[in-house]
């Protein structure tokens, strides 16, 4: 008579998700990416500085490129992104055809009065409408993961 031993092994899945920490706010204007900056350098004292392209793949292949800038306020601990929803051919957010640049925030998101940013951004001359949106349910959220 054998003995039969049936060893059972737990199975461990490992789950690679993206961070989402960070705010993000729709930006609709008429105006180049630079000019844009420009004015809202000069608006809110911020010095956004450009940041080179966000560059999209396909099978290893370049395929849309969106400038970006970029901002860093060490005294928050915060770091600014505005980001081109388009490119010649295609949008990164292609749900929200409608904005024109993204700006994203990450850091100590706590600190941040998010109202008084858009109130602060609304008088801007060439910002025709900027609007807090939920990231969480975009479907293409995961190309502001850069």
């Amino acid at each position: 008579m054998g003995v039969f031993v049936l060893a059972y092994m737990k199975k461990v899945f490992l789950d690679i998700g993206f961070d989402y920490d960070f705010l993000l706010l729709g930006i609709v204007s008429q105006e180049k990416a630079h000019r844009l900056v420009w004015f809202i350098n000069n608006q809110l004292s911020y010095h956004f500085a450009h940041d080179g392209e966000l560059v999209m793949y396909e099978e290893e292949e370049p395929v849309a490129a969106y400038t970006k800038y970029a901002f860093k306020d060490e005294m928050n601990h915060l770091k600014f992104f505005i980001v081109e929803n388009k490119d010649e051919s295609s949008y990164l957010i292609p749900e929200l055809r409608q904005v024109d640049f993204f700006m994203m925030i990450k850091g100590a998101l706590d600190f941040l009065d998010v109202k008084t940013l858009i109130t602060n951004m609304k008088p801007i001359e060439p910002i025709q409408l900027i609007t807090e949106i939920d990231h969480q349910k975009l479907k293409s959220k995961q190309n502001l993961i850069f």
